[in-house]
């Protein structure tokens, strides 16, 4: 749906309640304890009874939006401005939007958000040729580039090379570019007949198995590695140029989240009209993160 046509459909809180319940049940209420498919609705509380067990339940509890005190409207367009804007989009513009008084709380949402879509992408699997290769995103007051820089978050990108057209995407921020995180990032999240295509990195063979074939590239004198590695390199690209032209830099503590909602858009960049319900199917299919958790 366009901007105007998300605007008549979820003017008021009911429609969005109503949206979350066709996606929680697209069958029909079904009881989260007992499976009873017969219910009665408290509209005071915004409840939904099992008439069997008497169980209670919200169409919001155990999904992103657990015990929100901000209105589902706002929740709807933060998630449709998120999904639809290509390069991400800054939490402190959609504050002054939505007009969410606390940064704390958009901050929150935003994560929430982004976990949910990780989440979902955990299931993924990469497969055919795999092009893989590392980088640091940080601050250039650093000054040190590549392998070695300090203050930085260490990054490892694969994407899928399909007849030399990018497919899937998986980025995954790690201590040290090593094998052991080489392994424990990736190898779960790799067909058993891939295809392996890094740079000459000797951690990355790691990776190695009877399943898989290794092929590396060994960037020659005179060679260039931006064209040898395309598409990685695409996309290492792109993810710098977000980080630091919409928000301006990214703790090393968060930095993972904001990986996932670039690959999350990315992998579903062919289904842009569906972005908004797959989003809201990611968050009520993935418990919420809780502020204690993001501040450890």
């Amino acid at each position: 749906m366009n901007l105007i046509e998300f605007q008549r459909m979820f003017s008021f809180e009911g429609a969005c309640e109503e949206h979350l319940f066709k996606l929680r049940w697209p069958g029909g209420y079904k009881c989260p304890r007992c499976g009873n498919e017969k219910y009665y609705f408290h509209s005071i509380r915004h409840l939904y009874q099992c008439s069997k067990c008497k169980y209670q339940v919200s169409v919001t509890a155990g999904t992103v939006f657990h015990k929100t005190r901000t209105s589902l409207i706002k929740w709807f367009w933060l998630i449709f401005l998120m999904g639809r804007q290509k390069s991400g989009v800054s939490m402190l513009s959609l504050q002054q939007m939505l007009e969410i008084k606390s940064y704390k709380t958009i901050w929150m949402m935003g994560h929430k958000i982004r976990h949910a879509m990780a989440h979902r992408d955990s299931y993924y699997k990469l497969a055919g040729l795999v092009e893989i290769d590392d980088t640091y995103i940080g601050s250039k007051k650093h000054g040190i580039r590549g392998r070695g820089a300090k203050g930085k978050s260490k990054v490892i990108v694969a994407v899928e090379n399909i007849k030399n057209k990018p497919r899937y995407a998986k980025m995954e921020s790690v201590d040290k570019v090593g094998g052991k995180a080489i392994l424990t990032a990736f190898d779960g999240h790799l067909e058993v007949d891939v295809v392996l295509r890094p740079d000459g990195f000797a951690s990355y063979k790691v990776l190695i198995s009877d399943q898989r074939k290794y092929e590396p590239i060994i960037v020659s004198s005179g060679e260039d590695p931006l064209f040898l590695l395309h598409w990685v390199h695409m996309l290492i690209s792109n993810i710098k140029s977000n980080i630091k032209g919409i928000y301006h830099g990214v703790s090393i503590k968060h930095i993972a989240r904001y990986l996932s909602e670039f690959c999350y858009r990315f992998n579903r960049r062919f289904w842009e009209n569906q972005m908004f319900d797959r989003i809201l199917n990611a968050g009520l299919n993935c418990q919420t993160i809780t502020f204690t958790e993001l501040s450890q």
